[in-house]
Order: C-alpha cells, then structure tokens, then sequence
C-alpha cells in the first residue's frame, strides 16, 4: 500500500470520529439528508437498465472499498436505490429493486457482507426529488411540495397533475432536470453509529416532511462523467397513405380503380391530441362503354391517443371528423349518380410503431357517423352546346339562374363511412435538445446529466 492511500485512509479515519464526536442521534443521516445527497456518490443507470457501467465500478474498486477497509468493521455502506417517476409504476419498482440487486451482486464480490449494506428502496422518490430542488433553491420547489402533499405521493394523480401544471412545462423541466438523477443508487461508505437505524419502506411510494440541512460531511468522491443518454427526437408532421384506397376495386367498373389520397397530421409537443386533413380524388373514365367513377373528397380530423404524447403518439385512439365530397359515379348510360354532401361523426383505431427508427407507423381505424348526399341520375352526354342539348347539367349550366334545376333525389346514412389501414411516415421532426424542426431522421442528441 502507498504513502497516498494510507494518508487517505488517516484523513478518513479522523474525519470520522470527528464527526461522531459533534453528532448526537437526533443528527443521524438519513438518506433524504442534504448531507447524504452531497456526499454520497450516485450510480447512474441508463433509462429502464440495470447494469453498473465500467466507470462506476473503478470507482467502486479504488475508493469505496478503501474507504470501507478505513472504517474498519463499524464501515457500512448507506443506500438508496430509486428509479425516476416518468415510465409506470410497476416498473419503477422492478427498476428499483433490481438497480439494489445489481449493486449488492457486485459489493458482495468484495467480500462485503450483505449486514453491512443499508439501503432505502423508493421506485418513485419524490422525497429525495423535493430535496434536490431545496438545495438547488429551485423556484418550482413551492409548485411540486403542494402537488406532493396534496396527493400524498401516490403516483399515478400525482403525476398527472405534474403533467398538467403549465401546459405541461413544468413536467418537461422536471424529466430534463432532475429525473436523471433519479434513475441511480446512492451509496456512501458511513461508521453505522452515525446511521439513522430507522429504514423506509421498501418499493413503497412516499411522502416527507423537507429536510433541514445538516452538518456536512464530506468525503472525497470524484464523480466521472456519466454516460450520455440517446435521445431520438419527436414527430411534428406525418404524410400518410390509405393503403385500401390505393388498391381499391370498383365492382361496378369490373376492374382496379385506385383512388390517390394524401393525408397530413400535425403532433403537438404536449397533450393528448393531433389535428389532421385528408383528400381522396379518383377521376376514372371510359367513354366507349359510359363508365365514370369520379370523386373528390375534403376531411378534417382530429384525434385523442390515450397514452401521451410525451412518450410519442402511438397505441389506441379516438378520433372526431367532418368531411365534404362530389361524385359522378356511372356503370352504363342507364345507371349511374352524380351529387354532392357532407358528413361528420366519430371513429375509433390504433398506431402501430413499425421499424426500429419509429419514424414509420401503421394506422389502423374505423370511422362511423351521419351522411348526406343530394344527387341526381348521371348525365353522361355533357350539354357542351346548349342548343344541341336542353338537359341541365349540374356542373356546366349555361342557363339563366332562374332556370337552375336544384337536385332531385336526397339520401341519408347513419353508419360506418370509412375504414383505413393507412401507412404514416414523419415527415418532420421536433429537436428535443433546441428549437426548430428537421427533415433528418437519423439524428440523436447527447444530453448530459444536471448536477
């Protein structure tokens, strides 16, 4: 052992029982303690993983177990393994455990027994969150105490009021600040004496009372860069294309007769909902035998995904549309119809994430509602020289207005009006990292944790 490591260890030692000298039990650490927060050495884990980077065990190697061996058998290590609030609870409590699990897994091949490792277990740490933003004397500390108290830190009211608060700011400033440090297990090498015998209960959520500060102690723990966490940016506007439209099949027309369609739907940063248009146009003909199958349809949408779109637009959702058309639709020159009309009502579907860039997904939905149509039968003979032809076509009338024939023949509908299986992909994205948008989907950004 060298010179460096010994007087480390003297330094160590000292500090201890100095500490325990000035400290009585009602000063005992805790680990929701300023004291603990600072001095502790945070094991950072990427998003829902488990694993113990090569950085963090060099540290474990070269100052923790040191530091345990200068304590001698009154060293143990204080804990407290938690995971950040944003993905579901249920996880959160496999995530906690598990971050505690993989750290005992690796202490214990020190040879340091399982009695001399105290940890709290707290899956969504809402205590330790309010103690971070007290000591970063935070502005929104006020905003997030009330919401905490008031729901008694249970999770799922509680974090949708989160999300609600300033249009969901206040959410976004919280995931980008400060949930990074949640995702870890905190541990600090402690003589047991100076350990608030008393344990939280595990993956149980809480609430506390805010900490006052203590006195410090403070040991010496560098703390290596963390591993940057992969972020792929969100959508913004998606193109898309009802596949059932562009293979669709006329019977009356005995044959293929795919009508071109383009849809657009816009994402919100925040929120539940999209906004969406559409446009069908068909302009099939064939004059020899008296077959026409024209269409041109205008719809707006919107939709309401039940999961929210801070984790991306996907899964089931419910949509609302309004829509307007004209036709000339003829199978021979004894049947056919031409009109116009409107509609409206209510759908219902799901978004299907295809791929590993997500950028393209597969929509699948049903539409039902109210139609209504007025038409005529088909005039298949245009009256180009009205004095050739007396007919009165609708959509080249060279009368007088007076003369205008309104249409004849009304029809109303009351049921399903639409079924797609349409093919969406993101055509702009939303940086996370800055303002502005981006044609690329290949781009990630690298976001370092705030300490």
């Amino acid at each position: 052992m060298d010179i460096k490591s010994l007087n480390v260890r003297k330094v160590l030692i000292l500090l201890i029982a100095t500490i325990g000298n000035v400290m009585d039990v009602p000063a005992q650490v805790k680990t929701t303690d300023s004291t603990f927060i600072e001095n502790s050495r945070p094991i950072i884990y990427v998003v829902n993983k488990t694993n113990i980077n090569a950085q963090d065990r060099e540290w474990i190697t070269n100052y923790l177990i040191p530091q345990l061996e200068a304590l001698g058998d009154r060293g143990i290590v204080l804990g407290r393994a938690t995971a950040s609030p944003e993905g579901p609870t249920p996880n959160n409590v496999r995530l906690a455990r598990s971050r505690r699990a993989s750290m005992d897994a690796l202490l214990s091949k020190f040879g340091i027994n399982i009695n001399r490792i105290r940890y709290d277990v707290v899956p969504e740490d809402y205590p330790l969150l309010l103690t971070l933003m007290q000591m970063e004397h935070d502005k929104q500390l006020p905003v997030v105490e009330a919401y905490v108290r008031k729901y008694h830190g249970k999770g799922k009211p509680l974090k949708a009021a989160l999300k609600r608060h300033d249009r969901g700011r206040l959410w976004k400033y919280l995931l980008k600040k400060y949930f990074p440090q949640l995702r870890a297990v905190r541990i600090m090498p402690i003589d047991e004496r100076l350990v608030d015998t008393i344990p939280l209960p595990e993956a149980n959520l809480i609430h506390a009372e805010l900490p006052f500060p203590k006195p410090h102690i403070y040991v010496e723990m560098p703390l290596p860069e963390p591993d940057p966490v992969i972020e792929e940016r969100r959508e913004l506007l998606s193109i898309k294309t009802n596949l059932l439209y562009d293979f669709a099949y006329m019977p009356g027309y005995n044959r293929f007769c795919p009508i071109p369609n383009v849809g657009i739907e816009y994402y919100p940063l925040h929120g539940h909902f999209t906004y969406g248009a559409s446009f069908e146009g068909s302009w099939w003909q064939n004059y020899s035998k008296h077959k026409y199958f024209q269409l041109r349809n205008y719809q707006l949408h919107t939709r309401y995904y039940l999961r929210s779109g801070e984790t991306g637009f996907k899964g089931f959702f419910v949509s609302a549309y309004a829509h307007a058309y004209l036709y000339n639709i003829c199978f021979g020159e004894k049947r056919g119809w031409e009109g116009e009309g409107w509609g409206a009502g209510v759908g219902l579907g799901w978004a299907i994430p295809l791929g590993r860039s997500k950028h393209w997904r597969l929509d699948i939905g049903l539409q039902a509602g109210f139609l209504n149509t007025r038409y005529d039968p088909y005039q298949w003979l245009c009256p180009i020289d009205p004095d050739y032809d007396k007919e009165q076509y609708y959509y080249k009338w060279y009368g007088e207005a007076k003369d205008f024939r309104k249409r004849k023949h009304i029809y109303n509908w009351m049921g399903p009006t639409r079924l797609e299986i349409s093919l969406s992909y993101d055509l702009l994205y939303r940086r996370n990292h800055k303002k502005g948008v981006s044609f690329r989907s290949k781009e990630k950004t690298r976001r370092a944790y705030e300490e």
